[in-house]
């Protein structure tokens, strides 16, 4: 996906720029004159006198190139820094991102363990038709293992900044909570 380039840049051409119109300006002047210079006749001592100078001129070129393409590779080099300088901190992003996805995926394997175990945990309870006499405490000690794994998974899903799947495992949470309590004989 491509960005805008911001306006700023736009206003006054970079270095780069400016420095490849500087070369490309000579580089059309040296054709100019090589051009021209040919076309004088060589009939004259005028002509031979104006060609001459044409050719000077033509001669003074290539060291003023030089210039201009030392200039042009020198805001390459400066192009190419600012370009490390735009790269360097997405290495350090991108191992950030890895992180917090690995982070993440952690947290929802814990996630699908809690749902897993509240499934198996409802199917043993409906088979009791919900008689609180009839829950075992084989059940009850499952429904506070998801009760404490799922508060410890929202204190992580918390601390980890992930307020969404906090929210899921507080639901889980209260919702084994309030089973419990409703399946408890002494309430």
């Amino acid at each position: 996906m491509s960005r805008d380039i911001p306006d700023s840049s736009l206003k006054e051409p970079s270095t780069l720029v400016s420095a490849a119109r500087a070369l490309e300006a000579e580089l059309l002047n040296l054709e100019s004159i090589t051009r021209a210079a040919r076309k004088i006749p060589l009939t004259s001592e005028k002509n031979i006198t104006r060609a001459a100078k044409e050719l000077e001129e033509a001669l003074t070129l290539p060291e003023r190139m030089a210039a201009g393409l030392q200039a042009l590779g020198s805001a390459m080099a400066s192009m190419q820094a600012r370009q490390q300088a735009a790269l360097e901190p997405l290495a350090a992003l991108a191992a950030q991102i890895q992180a917090r996805h690995r982070r993440l995926s952690e947290h929802r394997e814990a996630y699908a363990a809690l749902g897993r175990a509240a499934t198996e945990i409802t199917a043993r309870i409906q088979t009791t038709n919900g008689e609180p006499a009839a829950v075992s405490s084989d059940v009850e000690a499952q429904l506070a293992r998801i009760v404490a794994d799922a508060k410890a998974l929202f204190d992580a899903a918390r601390a980890d900044d992930f307020p969404e799947l906090a929210r899921e495992a507080d639901a889980v949470k209260q919702r084994a909570s309030s089973l419990r309590r409703r399946l408890d004989p002494k309430s």
